[in-house]
């Protein structure tokens, strides 16, 4: 299955139930996602694989190259007023490839006369999965690397009741080096392999739908979702990594306008992000718009004025308060 499937990394897990120890590490974050955003749906319990099929004799995970290149740095958008996407989540051929290796998966084991079933919620901690079967190991910055493929790499999960081969976990570790620790614009990465994820700018960005702390604005630049890669862009791991060039994503989407976006319509929305894994994390256009408004005063261009003072009068009481904000900034 591994020559057929064509992707670079599998690995197979124990189907075991995570460590008490473990589960305490994870909880707080379940926590915090659960009073954050309607995708938890409230909840914040840590689920075992044998939550998900209660035969499991295996979890299998596999990790998918998706490093897009290089994107324009903060100062290269200001000409132009842009803002920036992750291009792996405004890809609609990559989430279509993923699709297409969950389908062929699921006809080789059901062909065998097995159970197969895809692992998807945040209540289940994949990357401690990843970390057990070869996938790779965590690195200072809390993301799972592969000496091979960096930190760019796309994880996926399943369960099975066939009875597979556990892989031994990769034994690496980042050494010395904390250049992710030093990147991190906010001092979320406070200690190695730990990330606050209240001060995580991906966090606010994606996954936080009620007030974000000022501070925290200042800190988000022109971004628009889950796509602070700072610590990843200066990962030595990754300096040599090439780019993903046989899957495209949209340009427009990559770099909207910033005034565009600010503005944006409940057609334009369903037509465009609200397709993406990056319009599912932000839930609803007035995320996306309250973060725009942020990268707007972020820029402090005194041409958004006009634009942010039509937000300031609209009847959203929250964008209103993002869009004075921005306003001071530029002022």
């Amino acid at each position: 299955m591994k020559e057929e499937l064509l992707i670079p990394l599998v690995g197979i897990a124990p189907p075991d139930d995570f460590s008490q120890e473990e589960i305490k590490r994870i909880t707080p974050v379940l926590q915090l996602l659960a009073s954050s955003t309607p995708l938890a749906q409230g909840m914040d319990t840590v689920l075992h694989p044998r939550d998900f099929m209660p035969e499991v004799r295996s979890v299998i995970i596999t990790g998918t190259p998706c490093y897009f290149g290089k994107l324009l740095s903060f100062e290269q958008c200001r000409e132009k007023l842009l803002g920036i996407t992750d291009p792996l989540h405004v890809s609609l051929e990559f989430f279509q490839h993923l699709q297409e290796k969950k389908m062929f998966m699921n006809k080789f084991f059901e062909d065998r006369g097995f159970s197969f079933l895809s692992v998807t919620g945040g209540q289940f901690p994949i990357k401690l999965a990843a970390s057990k079967c070869g996938i790779g190991y965590y690195g200072k910055n809390s993301i799972i690397q592969h000496p091979d493929y960096g930190s760019w790499i796309s994880l996926s999960a399943y369960v099975t009741d066939a009875e597979l081969e556990t892989d031994d976990p990769l034994i690496e570790s980042c050494g010395d080096c904390g250049l992710c620790m030093d990147a991190c614009p906010t001092g979320a990465l406070f200690k190695p392999y730990k990330c606050d994820s209240e001060k995580c700018l991906n966090f606010h960005l994606a996954w936080n739908k009620n007030t974000i702390p000022k501070p925290i604005r200042e800190k988000c630049g022109n971004l628009l979702e889950e796509n602070c890669n700072m610590c990843r862009d200066i990962c030595p791991r990754n300096s040599k990594l090439k780019s993903v060039n046989t899957i495209s994503a949209p340009e427009e989407l990559i770099y909207p306008s910033l005034p565009d976006l600010a503005e944006i319509t409940d057609e334009e929305w369903e037509n465009g992000y609200a397709l993406t894994l990056a319009g599912f994390f932000l839930f609803d256009k007035k995320y996306l718009k309250r973060n725009a408004v942020i990268a707007m005063g972020n820029f402090r261009v005194k041409r958004y004025r006009e634009v942010l003072k039509r937000l300031t009068d609209c009847g959203d009481d929250e964008l209103k308060e993002y869009a004075a904000w921005a306003l001071d900034r530029i002022n």
